[in-house]
């Protein structure tokens, strides 16, 4: 769905717990961008320079990205655990975790990326499937997909050189990942105005 420039919020009730409904989650976006199942929001610039912001449940990450097919790593439930485990993922390159809060909730943020230079073509592809994927995580949906009873989805990356900053955070004792990420195209313009949306997160009762 097309966007006008202003402020939007996501209701994630999959992540509601008994008597403790889950904040909203409240983000500003300028124009040209758009809302994308109920789970981001991304500029409607061509590949190269797309810019999007997606919220996350993050269940169990794969141990290699690349070779990706095998047992898994489950994190466990909080900030800490799972910022440990994606801080030493080979081919992502992450930065140090350091403390960090929005909207009044702390965390742990970090950056990683996908080496400029890999060729996806060299990764793994599922059983059936015709693609091979450079994946980062599976996750709780965190929208309705009547389409997908087993209500999981995957994390996965779009091209070499892709960045990814992360904000891990600790909302009313549930976990949420905001993935910032942008496209080695993309101008210092569009980065800032990639932080600008980050920045106007906020969570609403």
């Amino acid at each position: 769905m097309d966007l006008k420039a202003g402020t939007y919020a996501f209701a994630f009730q999959l992540l509601d717990a008994p008597g403790k409904p889950f904040p909203k989650v409240v983000l500003r976006v300028p124009d040209g961008w758009v809302s994308y199942k109920g789970f981001a929001v991304r500029s409607l610039v061509n590949t190269p320079r797309q810019l999007v912001v997606s919220f996350w449940n993050v269940v169990d990450v794969y141990a290699n990205s690349c070779h990706w097919l095998g047992p898994m790593i489950h994190p466990g439930s909080t900030v800490d655990e799972l910022t440990a485990v994606l801080a030493v993922r080979p081919l992502r390159n992450a930065t140090a975790p350091v403390a960090v809060s929005i909207g009044g909730y702390h965390g742990k943020y970090l950056e990683w990326s996908v080496p400029a230079d890999i060729k996806f073509s060299d990764c793994d592809q599922g059983p059936g499937d015709t693609h091979t994927w450079f994946e980062s995580w599976t996750g709780v949906m965190l929208w309705n997909a009547p389409f997908n009873p087993s209500g999981t989805t995957d994390r996965y990356q779009q091209g070499p050189g892709q960045v990814d900053r992360l904000w891990i955070l600790d909302v009313e004792g549930r976990r949420l990942v905001i993935d910032a990420t942008y496209m080695p195209g993309s101008t210092d313009e569009d980065r800032a105005v990639l932080q600008q949306v980050v920045d106007s997160i906020a969570f609403k009762p």
